[in-house]
C-alpha cells in the first residue's frame, strides 16, 4: 500500500512492530525499492523491547533483514530528539529526491519503547548520516545504538571511575557507517572497540561497523555484545532480558578492560 501511495505522488510513512516489519514486510520493502517507490517506515518494539509478548514478537534480526536491500537505509535512533530530527530529514530528502527526478531510498527507522531519553547531549544537532560522540577518550571506543546506547553511556561512566577514558559513540546509521567520525576515534584508541546492541551478534550493528572499518583499512579489535544465536524469552521488562543475555553496562566495561590489558 505504501509503495502504491509513493507511485501516486505521496510520501508514504508506514509503521508496525519490528518483528512484523522485517519478516512479512521484507518482500514489500524490497519491491518498493526495486519499483522506484520507496517508503519511510517506523518499526517499533525492536529486540527485547517487546519483552512481555515473548520470542514470537521479538525482532532480533532486524538490521540483518534490511541492511542488504538495495537503496535502503537502516536507522536506529537512541533518543527522542534524534528520532524527531532524522525523521524530519528523511521526509525532506524524500521530497528533494522526487523533485529532482531521483528514485530515492527506503528509510527504515528502528525504535524501542522503554526509557527513551529526550536527548543525550543538551542542544545536540543530528546531521544526516553522522554518528554522535557522547564523550571522548583515548583508551577504548564504546559504540551503541538504539535502546542500548544507554548501556554504552553507563559503561563509559563505570570505566571513568576506574581511570579508563572511553569514547562513547551513538551509531544510528547502521548500513551507512560514518567512518569520517568513527575511524579516527578508533585509531586514537589503538583500535580497541566494544559494541552493544539489541540484536543478534551475527550481521548486526557491530559486525557491519567492523566490516566498514576493515574496508577502510582501519586496524581494530572488536568485542561485540549482542544476542548470541538464540531466540528471546518472555519477561516483564526488557531490562530483565538484557541482564539474562549479558547486555549490561558492567559487561561492556568488563569487555573494554579486557581489550586494554590484552
Amino acid at each position: 500500500v505504501g509503495a502504491g501511495y509513493a507511485k501516486a505522488g505521496y510520501i508514504p510513512i508506514v509503521d508496525t512492530f519490528g518483528q512484523f516489519g522485517v519478516t512479512k514486510g521484507n518482500l514489500p520493502l524490497t519491491m518498493a525499492a526495486l519499483s522506484q517507490a520507496p517508503v519511510i517506515a517506523i518499526f517499533s518494539h525492536v529486540g527485547f523491547q517487546d519483552a512481555a509478548d515473548g520470542a514470537s514478537h521479538q525482532a532480533t534480526t532486524y538490521f540483518a533483514a534490511v541492511s542488504a536491500i538495495p537503496h535502503t537505509v537502516a536507522i536506529a535512533p537512541s533518543c527522542a530528539g534524534e528520532a524527531d530530527a532524522l525523521m524530519y530529514e528523511a521526509i525532506k530528502r524524500y521530497a528533494e529526491d522526487r523533485k529532482a527526478g531521483r528514485d530515492g531510498e527506503n528509510y527504515i527507522f528502528f525504535v524501542g519503547r522503554e526509557n527513551y531519553p529526550i536527548h543525550w547531549i543538551e542542544g545536540a544537532e543530528y546531521p544526516w548520516g553522522k554518528a554522535q560522540v557522547i564523550r571522548e577518550g583515548s583508551d577504548v571506543v564504546l559504540v551503541g545504538c538504539g535502546p542500548l546506547l544507554s548501556k554504552a553511556v553507563q559503561a563509559g561512566e563505570l570505566l571513568a571511575e576506574k581511570g579508563v577514558n572511553a569514547t562513547v559513540i551513538s551509531n544510528p546509521f547502521i548500513n551507512r557507517v560514518d567512518l569520517e567520525t568513527i575511524a579516527p576515534l578508533v585509531s586514537a584508541a589503538n583500535g580497541r572497540v566494544v559494541t552493544i546492541e539489541d540484536h543478534q551478534v551475527s550481521c548486526g550493528m557491530g559486525s557491519q561497523l567492523s566490516h566498514a572499518l576493515s574496508r577502510n583499512g582501519s586496524s581494530h579489535r572488536v568485542v561485540s555484545l549482542g544476542i548470541e544465536g538464540e531466540f528471546g524469552q518472555s519477561a516483564y521488562m526488557a531490562e530483565h532480558l538484557y541482564q539474562r543475555h549479558g547486555l549490561t553496562a558492567e559487561k561492556m566495561a568488563e569487555a573494554a578492560q579486557g581489550l586494554i590489558v590484552s
